[in-house]
């Protein structure tokens, strides 16, 4: 079984893509090209990330990353960290550990499928209500652009077997439990998702209540039969209680 470590690993590598803010109703308010570096360091450790911006909105037409970067971000990383929880596939989850009033609740979920990363920043406020996502598109620099189309129930509807991969708040830095899994997706199970560009799609409790256990929910179809669902799972406290990622093909 491979470490956390090494499933962060996973996303080393020259990512090109874009950070798009969306409004509560999922409608695009800008976007914003980046291109973020995660490179080890030459002894191995740290693992040293760089994420470049450039400006909102660029022309369709041109490349929306010429010309200087107008804002950087750099972050080391020399060892696994509770808050960020990888699983075997190196997809990630990280967000809040605790909810409380007048507290901005957060999440982020990464999905990885061979070149591509889906991303997903989730923000609530202060009374719980749902702010609005980010979504982050991404490929690895010198491979295909090529996104999946806006994900719609039709797609997910059916069999499905694999892997779920879960990891306890208590359980540390320890590796998630595996175990196999088979679902049967039906309209009734699908209700309640909101669609996302490049196949994903998410379930966010709105309002959220920290006095009621919940869970929020990313899904991304990497490819017509691979579908990939993590979910973070609090409990009626507003306390972070585990993190699942299900990896999952047509059988």
């Amino acid at each position: 079984m491979t470490s956390q470590w090494d499933q962060l690993l996973l996303n080393c590598g020259r990512w090109r893509g874009s950070f798009d803010t969306l409004a509560d109703d999922l409608q695009p308010i800008k976007r914003q090209p980046s291109l973020l570096l995660l490179e080890p360091a030459p002894a191995g450790v740290p693992l040293e990330l760089t994420l470049l911006f450039w400006p909102n909105d660029p022309d369709p037409n041109s490349d929306p990353h010429q010309g200087e970067p107008v804002r950087t971000i750099r972050q080391s990383f020399h060892g696994p960290d509770r808050q960020l929880v990888f699983f075997p596939s190196g997809s990630f989850s990280r967000g809040s550990w605790q909810l409380a009033p007048m507290v901005r609740a957060h999440t982020e979920f990464g999905f990885l499928f061979r070149d591509r990363r889906h991303r997903l920043v989730l923000f609530w406020d202060g009374t719980g209500r749902f702010e609005h996502p980010v979504l982050i598109r991404e490929y690895r620099d010198g491979s295909p652009a090529d996104e999946r189309p806006l994900l719609t129930a039709e797609s997910l509807l059916g069999s499905w077997q694999g892997q779920q991969s879960e990891l306890l708040s208590t359980a540390g830095l320890s590796e998630p439990e595996i175990s196999p899994c088979r679902l049967h997706l039906t309209e009734r199970e699908l209700e309640g998702l909101r669609w996302l560009p490049d196949g994903g799609a998410i379930r966010v409790p709105d309002p959220l209540h920290h006095r009621e256990k919940f869970a929020i929910e990313a899904w991304w179809l990497a490819a017509p039969d691979r579908l990939e669902r993590m979910e973070r799972v609090y409990d009626a406290n507003g306390a972070w209680q585990c993190s699942r990622c299900l990896t999952l093909r047509r059988p």
